[in-house]
């Protein structure tokens, strides 16, 4: 019995380590920590800038959203509070429609 529940958590902790690794893209999280660091600099960037650091990483439109959503643990990680955190990345999301 004890085999088996260390088996099976063996499985889901492979699972999971796999799964982490096939959704980080290096690109994508440099993106994302570009756009924290921007955000740290200047809350008040633009979504213009935002979306032109989009494009200088070569983000495709239809995966802004998923970089969006590392945005903020990197805000987080700036001691940013969460309510303007979550003010920021309605900036973010304004910088989506922007990228071409």
């Amino acid at each position: 019995m004890k085999l088996l529940i260390i088996g099976l958590f063996a499985a889901i902790t492979a699972y999971l380590i796999w799964r982490s690794k096939q959704n980080t893209d290096p690109t994508e999280q440099a993106c994302a920590i570009e756009i924290g660091k921007l955000l740290k600099a200047s809350p008040d960037a633009s979504p213009q800038a935002i979306a032109d650091v989009f494009t200088k990483h070569g983000i495709d439109p239809s995966r802004c959203k998923n970089v969006g959503a590392m945005v903020m643990p990197q805000l987080r990680k700036y001691s940013l509070k969460p309510e303007d955190a979550r003010i920021v990345m309605g900036q973010v999301r304004a910088a989506y429609p922007l990228v071409r």
